[in-house]
C-alpha cells in the first residue's frame, strides 16, 4: 500500500530529481526517490554482507581451532 511521505531535500537535490524526470528516465520525482531508497537499501545490505565475509575470512585465517571449556572461554572474555 502506497503511503504519502513529505520530505525536504533542498533546491539542488530537487532540481536533480526534476532533471531526471524531465529527461524521461523517471515518470515522477516520487519514482526517483523510491529508486534512490531501494538503491540505498541494497548498498547497505551489500556492505553488511561484505563485513560478514571479512569476519569469516579473518576467522578462517586466525589459526587452528582450539578446544575450550565454557569456563575457560568466559574467563578469557572477562580478561579482555
Amino acid at each position: 500500500m502506497a503511503r504519502t511521505l513529505t520530505i525536504s531535500v533542498g533546491d539542488e537535490l530537487q532540481g536533480f530529481a526534476q532533471k531526471l524526470v524531465d529527461s524521461g528516465a523517471y515518470s515522477s520525482v516520487s519514482e526517483v526517490v523510491r529508486e534512490a531508497l531501494r538503491s540505498l537499501r541494497e548498498q547497505k545490505a551489500s556492505s553488511s554482507l561484505e563485513q560478514l565475509r571479512t569476519m569469516v575470512d579473518e576467522g578462517d585465517n586466525s589459526g587452528s581451532p582450539v578446544d575450550l571449556e565454557v569456563e575457560q572461554f568466559l574467563s578469557r572474555m572477562k580478561n579482555r
